[in-house]
């Protein structure tokens, strides 16, 4: 059996809908009969679906160990066990640096090679860090996670939302345009003009292997534009500020290689020169409406050391 209390982040919802989200894997009519017989109750009594809830309303699921997801983590996990017996150690390359917290937001520089969610051959991940590091609101059906993705191979500012409202609020800034993002990248040559627009819509290939391109300029894609600027130029390299108007699965990289002039050590996407395994793109500031005030707030990381052009400091 499992007891959930209600908390404030869930309060004034339908038992229904709260129970879709802690029994993803249950078909909404098989809820109904687990209400129905008992084996889900509320402060001991049964329930109908329709039931708004209140904080501190206890919920008893009395169903198999199966059903249930995994508990939220509600402080820092411990560390991951090896074997051997030892813990895990998280690298000290691949930790985040946090730029900006409070009760609603929290702003990391991301190191480059930090995938920002797990899955295959991935060992850490900006959401495992965030599970370690116990920050923000989490009950029975949410926990922080980052409110847009970010390149494994890409640093610099990633955003979270530390609470369900903000998280909300995040996602609706990002879909509606109101992130003002830019980035800096080093690319191999230089583009034809010192600064312009790339407009050209961009396709995500199904077909595409590991070291193929997996986004190409297309006529049927999906709409994307992205501003540069040429900043420094130095060894057949160039320093670009890119402002993408959009934010496509990998519109930097395609769009730059449709230029001519990949992102240094992007093999994926044309670069002729290796850099150490990863590539030089980061992402430097954001300014977006806060997720609480909307009063506009602008997030920066500095650019990692080791850059062969560094961008100016101001971002």
């Amino acid at each position: 059996m499992r007891e959930v209390v209600v908390t404030e982040h869930e309060a004034g919802q339908r038992l229904d809908r709260l129970l879709r989200k802690l029994l993803r894997a249950t078909p909404l009519g098989a809820i109904f009969r687990l209400l129905r017989s008992g084996a889900i109750r509320v402060d001991g009594r049964k329930a109908g679906g329709d039931l708004r809830l209140v904080a501190g309303m206890r919920l008893e699921l009395r169903v198999p160990d199966g059903d249930l997801p995994a508990q939220p983590a509600v402080a820092a996990a411990p560390p991951r066990r090896v074997a051997g017996g030892g813990p895990a150690a998280w690298p000290a390359t691949l930790t985040p640096r946090v730029v900006h917290r409070d009760d609603d937001l929290l702003a990391l520089a991301k190191p480059a090679g930090l995938a920002v969610h797990g899955g295959s051959g991935v060992r850490h991940s900006v959401v495992d860090w965030l599970d370690r590091a116990g920050f923000g609101v989490r009950t029975a059906t949410w926990r922080p996670a980052p409110a847009h993705r970010l390149d494994r191979g890409t640093s610099g500012v990633l955003l979270v939302g530390l609470q369900p409202a903000a998280a909300r609020a995040l996602a609706a800034s990002f879909r509606d345009g109101a992130v003002a993002k830019t980035y800096f990248a080093i690319v191999e040559g230089a583009p034809p003009a010192r600064a312009g627009e790339i407009d050209a819509p961009l396709a995500v290939r199904t077909d595409a292997s590991a070291d193929e391109p997996k986004v190409v300029v297309a006529a049927g894609g999906e709409p994307a534009r992205t501003g540069y600027q040429a900043v420094a130029s130095a060894n057949d390299l160039t320093l670009l500020r890119l402002q993408p108007r959009e934010g496509r699965q990998h519109q930097l990289r395609a769009h730059l290689a449709h230029l001519g002039c990949p992102i240094l050590g992007d093999r994926r996407y044309g670069a002729r020169r290796g850099a150490g395994g990863g590539f030089f793109l980061h992402c430097s500031s954001m300014t977006l409406p806060h997720p609480r005030s909307g009063a506009p707030i602008t997030l920066t990381a500095p650019a990692p050391a080791g850059w062969p052009l560094p961008p100016p400091s101001s971002g």
